[in-house]
C-alpha cells in the first residue's frame, strides 16, 4: 500500500462508525502524503409505496450528509491536511464505485457499525457490494477500531490472489515495522476428516504457500509466524485475530464481479463484516492478478 496508494477515497455518513473511518483515512493520507477524498452518498427518495411524496425531498434527505462533510472538512482543515469532498444523490454503492474509478483510487475506506454480529451480517450489503465491485483495495473499519500495523494477519490458501494478499502484508510491515502472521484453515468435512490420510494430505499441501511467505519475510527482514488451523474460514480467521491481538486482517479476492449474489457468504465478505478488527480487502491490480512488490 505506501507505494502505490496516491489517492484514498473514504466514504462517509452521519454515523459515529464513519466519523471514526474518517479519523483513520486523515492519519494514513498524511503517512502516505496521499490525496484525501471524503464521498457521501444521499439514497435517492422514491416515496412512500408512491402515495405521496416530498417536494424537497433530496434537499432534506441530503443536508445531514452535506453537513457531515462539512464537519470532516473542517477537521481535515484543523489538522492540516488538504482535503476534497464529494456529494452525490442516488445509489450508494454505484456513486462510491464510480466514484473511486474515476479518481483512481488506491484505497477505499468505509466505516461499519458496531452491532451484534447477526446484525452485522443482515445489515451489511452495501459494504459487501462495495467490496466486491470496488477497482481499488478496501479497508473495512469497524466503529471504535483504529488501524496498527504492528501485527498483521493474511489468510493464505495457495491462491494467487491469497498470496498477493501476502505480498500485500509484507509490504505494510516492512513499511511500518511490523509482523505478519499468516494463516491456513482448512475446512474439511468431519466425515472426511476422518478417512485416513485425507487430513494429513491437506495439511501437507498447505505447507508450500506458507514456506514461500516466510521465505519473502526471511528475505526482507520480516517475521512471519505460520498457523494451519480447522474450521469454518471466517469463524476461524476472526477468532484467530481476536486471540493473537491482531491489528489488521488483510485478505485477497477474485477482483471486480458483475455477480453480487456470489458477494453473499464468501469468506472475504463475511469477515470483513463479522470482525472488530480492520480488514483489507486485496482487489487484482493488474491484467493476471499478480502484483510484483516482493
Amino acid at each position: 500500500m505506501p507505494e502505490t496508494v496516491s489517492t484514498i477515497l473514504v466514504a462517509v455518513d452521519p454515523s459515529p462508525a464513519s466519523k471514526g473511518a474518517f479519523q483513520q483515512a486523515l492519519r494514513l493520507a498524511q503517512f502516505l502524503k496521499a490525496k484525501l477524498i471524503a464521498i457521501s452518498v444521499t439514497p435517492r427518495y422514491e416515496g412512500n409505496m408512491h402515495r405521496w411524496k416530498i417536494s424537497n425531498a433530496d434537499e432534506e434527505l441530503s443536508r445531514p450528509f452535506q453537513e457531515c462533510l462539512a464537519g470532516m472538512k473542517q477537521c481535515a482543515v484543523e489538522q492540516g491536511q488538504k482535503i476534497r469532498t464529494i456529494h452525490v444523490i442516488g445509489d450508494p454503492v454505484e456513486a462510491i464505485v464510480q466514484t473511486a474509478a474515476a479518481e483512481n483510487a488506491g484505497l477505499l475506506l468505509m466505516g461499519y457499525p458496531k452491532r451484534s454480529r447477526i446484525e452485522r451480517v443482515i445489515l451489511g450489503q452495501t459494504a459487501t457490494k462495495v467490496i466486491g465491485f470496488s477497482p481499488c483495495d478496501v479497508l473495512i473499519v469497524p466503529e471504535g477500531a483504529e488501524i496498527g500495523f504492528s501485527r498483521i494477519m493474511v489468510g493464505i490458501d495457495g491462491s494467487r490472489y491469497s498470496m498477493e494478499a501476502g505480498q500485500r502484508a509484507l509490504e505494510l510491515a516492512l513499511a511500518f515495522g511490523g509482523e505478519v502472521h499468516a494463516l491456513t484453515v482448512l475446512d474439511i468435512p468431519m466425515e472426511r476428516s476422518f478417512l485416513y490420510g485425507v487430513l494429513e494430505s491437506a495439511r501437507r499441501d498447505s505447507f508450500p504457500p506458507l514456506e514461500t511467505l516466510i521465505g519473502q519475510g526471511e528475505r526482507l527482514g520480516i517475521k512471519v509466524i505460520k498457523d494451519i488451523a480447522h474450521g469454518s474460514p471466517s469463524e476461524t480467521i476472526v477468532n484467530y485475530s481476536e486471540k493473537h491481538n491482531i491489528d489488521l486482517i488483510v485478505l485477497g479476492t477474485y477482483g471486480r464481479t458483475a455477480m453480487a449474489k456470489i458477494l453473499l457468504g464468501s469468506v472475504v465478505e463475511r469477515v470483513a463484516m463479522i470482525s472488530a478488527r480492520p480488514t483489507l480487502v486485496v482487489k487484482r491490480l493488474d491484467k493476471n492478478g499478480v502484483r510484483e512488490v516482493v
